[in-house]
């Protein structure tokens, strides 16, 4: 499958502590800090320059 310039993938460990973090927000009533991990997310993986999370450069 070809990726886009900019775009990021996440290794599948990574994908599930960030579902667990999410459930445990949700159940604790963390609506609004959940949906901004979720956008934080997003953008990281859209390859948004801004985006507050970082990842090493491979290239």
């Amino acid at each position: 499958m070809a990726r886009s310039n900019g775009l990021y993938q996440v290794a599948s460990s990574t994908l599930r502590t960030l579902e667990k973090r999410l459930s445990l927000l949700e159940e604790e009533g963390r609506f609004e800090c959940a949906y901004a991990l979720r956008m934080e997310v997003a953008d990281w993986l859209l390859g948004a320059r801004d985006a507050n999370l970082s990842a090493p450069s491979f290239s």
